[in-house]
């Protein structure tokens, strides 16, 4: 209640935060003026999420699989900086992309003592220079290649540039398969790089609700193949903690049973659930219309594989703009020629998100009349 405080711990907390956690957060000065002398209670509100930590983490699954030794607090900078990339940057061959680092926003995403974090992110970029990872590429060929290239510090300014190689930029741009995401809020809190790793394992397998990892599999993609030779040393010492962490702070909740061939354990089952108890209301509501109403394959399964392959779109919204189509695709061939037309000379950034976005507005209005 407001009248717990006095005014001038009102005006300490406004200055720091604007907010008296979880009360008056989203209150205008007037409203709080009104609260405090007229005694009355002050309408609960939610404080709002740190923006940052909304932010979508994409990385290819090969990248996930590459950095199984990397540290806590690198893990933390490469998952900030990739969930920074703007989505509409189209890959050109043989150009790198230069990123300039918030140094404020990451402190804040991941509560780091801002005295600290400049220095924090001059250390994290240069392990992640030195950090050689490998790729093997479609044709069979196998490239390795440095996550960051170059380091540029604009001291006294709070912000630094660092510079991604071209080869690494298909693994966290223009992905349509075999890719990880997920948003910084259900991680930021992880205190272990197993956990981690883990998680980044096992939300591959979100939809599938399940994982088989071998033993050895298990143990090197987490990051401890060459440790913890006990089983019991693994469970106590790996999973079981990161399992304890990833059902506390993140969008899921794991349980897993061991294989075992006689009495030795050969692997290891893990079973996926979603974690209702960190979303908000919006996301809740919006979980209870999914499984009201599943998607469905569309029933025009050329046009789908066209958006895909033609126009840059991701299979999930290529099936939702196929069905919202359904019948009518020599209508939303006028669209497409368009959008080809605008990206061919030059005006579109991104061919997937505008071809999305056009087909989706428009498909909508064709569909409903007057919206």
């Amino acid at each position: 209640m407001l009248k717990d405080h006095t005014w001038t711990d009102l005006r300490s907390y406004l200055d720091r935060f604007t907010v008296i956690p979880g009360q008056i957060y989203g209150h205008t000065w007037t409203d709080l003026r009104y609260f405090w002398t007229t005694k009355k209670s002050c309408p609960r509100i939610a404080p709002m999420e740190n923006p940052h930590r909304n932010q979508l983490v994409v990385k290819s699954n090969a990248l996930v699989n590459a950095m199984q030794d990397l540290s806590l607090q690198g893990t933390r900078f490469l998952a900030y900086v990739v969930s920074c990339f703007p989505r509409d940057i189209e890959i050109t061959p043989g150009k790198p992309y230069d990123m300039t680092v918030d140094v404020s926003n990451f402190a804040e995403s991941f509560d780091i003592d801002l005295k600290n974090a400049y220095r924090e992110v001059e250390l994290l970029a240069t392990q992640l220079q030195k950090k050689i990872i490998q790729f093997r590429q479609d044709d069979g060929t196998r490239v390795k290649v440095g996550i960051i290239t170059k380091q540029k510090y604009h001291d006294g300014e709070g912000r630094a540039s660092i510079r991604f190689d071209e080869d690494l930029l298909p693994h966290i741009l223009a992905l349509r398969d075999k890719f990880t995401k997920y948003k910084i809020k259900y991680v930021y809190q992880f205190t272990s790089a197993y956990t981690w790793r883990l998680y980044e394992l096992l939300i591959q397998n979100k939809d599938m609700k399940k994982r088989d990892f071998d033993l050895e599999e298990f143990k090197w993609k987490v990051g401890v193949a060459e440790k913890y030779g006990a089983i019991g040393d693994l469970k106590k010492r790996v999973i079981d903690p990161s399992i304890d962490e990833i059902n506390e702070y993140s969008d899921i909740k794991i349980q897993y049973d061991q294989v075992k061939r006689g009495r030795r354990v050969t692997g290891f089952v893990f079973y996926i659930t979603e974690n209702q108890e960190g979303k908000t209301p919006r996301e809740k509501v919006r979980d209870k219309v999914e499984r009201a109403f599943p998607s469905q394959p569309p029933k025009n399964p050329d046009f789908a594989r066209r958006l895909r392959e033609e126009f840059q779109v991701s299979q999930k919204q290529a099936d939702q703009l196929a069905r919202l189509w359904e019948g009518r695709e020599n209508q939303a061939e006028k669209f497409l020629v368009r959008i080809k037309r605008d990206y061919e000379a030059g005006k579109v950034k991104s061919l997937g998100g505008l071809t999305f976005k056009i087909l989706k507005e428009e498909g909508q209005k064709e569909f409903l009349p007057g919206i």
